[in-house]
């Protein structure tokens, strides 16, 4: 049977894995590329506006992969500062359709889980097992979702300053590094709390310029200026 062929948009994440491993800087630990999903489909998004009341817009109907499974973990080698980062992706038209994640009600609040019956995780980090993901918040009578990251350490949930379109553009640029989404959050960057966050992101944008010359950082690196 003939394989199906990526379109310009997957191949675009197929040469961000490429750029991890061709990387002398990078050791990717692990890594996923399947085959594409033919089950992934959009008209996944027509039975959750039938089923469920739930609109997805145009753009993000135009705008995800469908291989099964797409992701990376991989950590910086000397002599640059570390730095490791993970992405799993799960396709847009199967993620619509999971079950919402369970958050323990001994670790989260009422209000927090009741917030969480919306979501449908889209980037986790399986291979480090470090629980934090992010999710869009599918609500009934809206077009385009709220993206949320889900930080293990806090245990708390943030709303991303993203939509979706835009967290998977930035994701590329980052490849993964953890707590990348904190940049896009109101996480108090500036407090004790979250010193080790800023210094690490402080380091991700001087590293990656570095590894990924190609890329363009300089609206990252503006954007931790004005949060730290």
């Amino acid at each position: 049977m003939e394989l199906e062929e990526p379109t310009a948009y997957e191949e675009g994440w197929l040469k961000v894995l490429d750029e991890l491993c061709e990387s002398p800087g990078v050791d990717v630990l692990n890594e996923v590329r399947d085959d594409i999903d033919l089950t992934a489909e959009d008209t996944a998004f027509d039975d959750l506006a039938e089923w469920e009341g739930i609109e997805i817009g145009a753009e993000l109907r135009s705008e995800y992969i469908r291989f099964s499974q797409l992701g990376s973990q991989w950590r910086t080698l000397d002599p640059y500062p570390y730095l490791a980062g993970e992405f799993r992706l799960t396709p847009l038209p199967l993620a619509v359709h999971e079950d919402a994640p369970e958050f323990p009600s001994s670790l989260y609040s009422d209000e927090q889980r009741e917030l969480a019956t919306g979501f449908r995780v889209i980037d986790s980090s399986p291979f480090t097992g470090n629980g934090s993901f992010v999710a869009l918040r599918l609500e009934p009578g809206g077009e385009d979702p709220e993206v949320w990251f889900s930080d293990h350490r806090t245990n708390t949930l943030w709303r991303m300053e993203l939509d979706y379109s835009a967290y998977m553009d930035t994701l590329r640029l980052t490849k993964g590094v953890f707590d990348w989404q904190h940049l896009f959050t109101q996480a108090p960057l500036t407090e004790d709390e979250f010193a080790g966050t800023a210094a690490d992101l402080r380091a991700m944008l001087e590293v990656l310029p570095e590894l990924f010359p190609d890329h363009d950082y300089r609206h990252l690196l503006a954007r931790l200026r004005e949060r730290t």
